[in-house]
C-alpha cells in the first residue's frame, strides 16, 4: 500500500513563491530558515530543510505563538492535524463530479488553490476542485476537503489581525484573483524606502518612478483599504485604513505632500497597535 501524503510548500514572502524559505522559532529561542513540507499523515510536526540537511521537527519543539504570527498557514495546519483524525495509510478514492471513481494518491501545493495532482496505477494526472465531487470528499476524506476548504479561501481576509498584516505589507496573496498583489509588500518597502531620502526633490522624483512602475499595483491597494474598512468595527483601525487609502490614493495623483502627511500617521498609528 501506498502511503497518502498531503505535501504542502509554504512561502513566506510575497515575492517569490514555494522555494523561498521560512523562519521557524522554537521554544529554546533559537531560529532557523528553510522549505517545510508537511504529511497529513504525521500528526506529530514537519521536515524542515535547511543548507545543512532535512531534519524531522515535532509541533511540541516550535513555539507555537510565534508560528500563529509569523506563519499563518502552517499554524493552520498543525490546528487540523493536533485537532483532526489520523489518516488511514491507504490508498484514497476520489469520485469526480460525472460519477467515476479513482484510486490513487494525492500530491497538493499550498501554493495552487486550483486543484491538486492524481497519482494512480494508469500514471499522474491534474484535476480541478471544480471536477470532484465535493460532497463525497467532505464523508471520505475530510482532512482533504479541510485543504480544499482552506484552499478556496486563502486570500479571504476576515480578521483586524489579517487586515494589520495587508496594511504591513506581509499578507501573502496567492490566488489568480490577486494575482496582481502577490509583489504587493515589495511595492510597499520600495515607498517606505523612499521616504527615508531627505532631500525632497530627489524623494519625490523616487516616488515618481515607483508610481510609474506599480500604478496598477497601488490601485489594487487602495481598492483592498475601501473593502476592509468596511469588514471592521474597530475605530481605531477604521481610522488607519482611511488615511492608508488617502495615502496611496493621493501617491498615485503625484500629491507628494498629501501622501507624506497620512504616510507618517500611519506609520505611527501602526506603532502603537504593535506595542
Amino acid at each position: 500500500m501506498k502511503l497518502l501524503l498531503l505535501i504542502i510548500c509554504f512561502a513566506a514572502s510575497v515575492i517569490q513563491a514555494a522555494d523561498k524559505p521560512v523562519r521557524i522559532k522554537f521554544k529554546d529561542k533559537s531560529e532557523l530558515e528553510g522549505i517545510v513540507s508537511t504529511s497529513i499523515s504525521d500528526t506529530q510536526g514537519f521536515t524542515l530543510k535547511t543548507k545543512f540537511g532535512e531534519t524531522h521537527y515535532n509541533w511540541n519543539q516550535i513555539d507555537i505563538n510565534d508560528l500563529r504570527q509569523s506563519n499563518p498557514e502552517l499554524y493552520q495546519f498543525y490546528v487540523q492535524q493536533s485537532h483532526g483524525r489520523s489518516v488511514n495509510a491507504s490508498l484514497l478514492k476520489i469520485k469526480l463530479r460525472d460519477g467515476t471513481v479513482l484510486e490513487g494518491s494525492v500530491t497538493t501545493s499550498q501554493t495552487d488553490t486550483r486543484g491538486f495532482t492524481f497519482r494512480s496505477q494508469f500514471g499522474s494526472r491534474y484535476y480541478e476542485w471544480t471536477q470532484i465531487d465535493l460532497e463525497h470528499l467532505k464523508q471520505s476524506k475530510p482532512e482533504l476537503y479541510q485543504f480544499y476548504l482552506q484552499q478556496s479561501q486563502i486570500d479571504d481576509i476576515k480578521t483586524d489581525e489579517q487586515i494589520i498584516q495587508f496594511v504591513k505589507g506581509k499578507f501573502v496573496f496567492r490566488s489568480e484573483a490577486n494575482v496582481i498583489l502577490k509583489n504587493y509588500g515589495r511595492v510597499l518597502d520600495q515607498v517606505t524606502a523612499a521616504m527615508r531620502i531627505r532631500q525632497v526633490s530627489q524623494r519625490n522624483q523616487q516616488l515618481a518612478t515607483i508610481v510609474s512602475n506599480s500604478r496598477p499595483v497601488l490601485q489594487a491597494v487602495i481598492q483592498k483599504c475601501q473593502v476592509f474598512y468596511g469588514a471592521t468595527r474597530s475605530r481605531p483601525l477604521q481610522s488607519l485604513l482611511l488615511s492608508y487609502r488617502n495615502a496611496y490614493d493621493a501617491l498615485v495623483r503625484t500629491d507628494y505632500a498629501s501622501f507624506a502627511y497620512n504616510h507618517k500617521f500611519v506609520q505611527e498609528a501602526l506603532a502603537g497597535m504593535q506595542q
